[in-house]
């Protein structure tokens, strides 16, 4: 740029000149070499002077360009919230019992036996009156239709019979039934229960228990007159043992030959009453001579129902010809 600035002003200067010279008298012609070595020294000089007064340049190094380390990236973590649930209080109340004997909302309870309590001996046919004193337990009344009902045992010449008044929840109401011993012997039972006016039973199993002649050693006559028999011991399920409805057991009597004649293996104990309990009459396969004992088994299963249920049994001949001892079982059905 200096060299060209100065080249301009070297034509321009000749311009000038030339311009200004009188036409009259010719200049001398001018040396151009020696004008244009004149200006090129004058130029160096300058450009001499010129480069001394620019400051010398540093060769300054570049600084040298580290990368930055890549910054590592974190996972991005999304806190939730925690939902803090306001405590919740339970107030605990004790579930209402349901009775077992309860029905729906009827229900009933025994307050007493007014009459003939348990084992009340009796002869066949003798007349009496059972009065059982009941409450009403449930949570809905009884109304007059209401009925004690046969559910099971000996009938006692009886039958169903409506309590024949309203009986409002926790009232109490004596129901009374007329009865009649059967010709039976040893314990004998009848079992009842309260129904609604539609039928449906409810409240526990309502027992009459009596006894009758038969239960003491008897001789029986026979055509030969010496068969008798004993109850020794019950060695099973004695009176009262409670069974499930269904339940198999085996009921076992020590009897004794208390007659004068020997049993043989055809004589037999024989159903007389009550329930069968799935069994039937049995031989006793075995010869038993007077004075001595022996030990018979009889395979049963309890029968469906509730409450007390009886079974009665008698030793009888190789003719079927019944004597001695009415053997009784008595199981309460749970």
């Amino acid at each position: 740029m200096i060299r060209k600035s100065y080249f301009l002003i070297i034509v321009v200067i000749m311009l000038v000149l030339s311009a200004c010279g009188p036409s009259e008298t010719p200049a001398p012609t001018a040396d151009m070499n020696a004008l244009f070595t004149q200006v090129a020294g004058t130029i160096a000089v300058e450009y001499t002077q010129t480069a001394l007064a620019m400051p010398v340049a540093t060769n300054t190094p570049e600084p040298t360009f580290t990368p930055l380390a890549s910054p590592t990236l974190q996972p991005l973590v999304i806190t939730t919230p925690t939902v803090v649930a306001s405590p919740t209080f339970i107030v605990m109340t004790a579930a209402p019992t349901i009775s077992a004997t309860a029905n729906g909302c009827y229900d009933a309870a025994l307050v007493t036996d007014v009459t003939i309590p348990a084992g009340t001996k009796f002869d066949p046919g003798a007349k009496f009156e059972k009065v059982w004193r009941l409450s009403n337990t449930g949570t809905c009344d009884w109304t007059a239709d209401f009925k004690l009902t046969y559910v099971g045992g000996d009938i006692f010449g009886s039958d169903a019979i409506k309590v024949r008044s309203r009986v409002p929840v926790g009232n109490t109401k004596d129901i009374t039934l007329q009865m009649v011993a059967p010709n039976s012997s040893g314990k004998v039972v009848s079992n009842w229960q309260l129904a609604t006016d539609t039928g449906d039973l409810f409240g526990p199993v309502l027992t009459v228990s009596i006894t009758l002649p038969g239960t003491a050693a008897t001789a029986t006559s026979t055509s030969s007159g010496c068969n008798n028999a004993t109850l020794v011991n019950d060695v099973t399920i004695p009176d009262g043992t409670e069974l499930k409805p269904g339940e198999r057991f085996t009921k076992t009597w020590e009897i004794l030959n208390s007659g004068t004649c020997d049993w043989n293996e055809n004589y037999k104990i024989a159903f007389v009453g009550g329930d069968l309990f799935g069994s039937d009459t049995t031989k006793i396969r075995k010869f038993v001579a007077a004075g001595n004992n022996t030990k018979i088994s009889l395979s049963m299963v309890a029968p469906s129902g509730s409450g007390s249920v009886t079974s009665s049994w008698q030793m009888a001949d190789d003719n079927g010809n019944l004597f001695g001892q009415v053997f009784t079982i008595e199981i309460v059905l749970k």
